[in-house]
């Protein structure tokens, strides 16, 4: 069975360096959040406007290397 996980919430202010208040809120959440929050910016970034401007396969790329030290 598999969990659904309310991450609706979890904003992040920051874009490009994570501000303190980022951070500790990136740290305060289990990592099956972080997980959930991971696949809402790369479906975000796959599926959403941004995603005109690059190929998937960039946008990919590029977020698993944003947090492949997160998790």
């Amino acid at each position: 069975m598999t969990e659904k996980i309310d991450i609706s919430h979890i904003q992040f202010t920051s874009t490009a360096f994570p501000t303190a208040e980022d951070q500790a809120l990136w740290h305060s959440l289990s990592a099956a959040e972080k997980r959930a929050v991971i696949l809402r910016d790369v479906e975000e970034g796959l599926y959403g406007d941004v995603a005109d401007n690059a190929s998937r396969e960039a946008l990919i790329k590029k977020a698993l290397a944003k947090y492949a030290h997160a998790v």
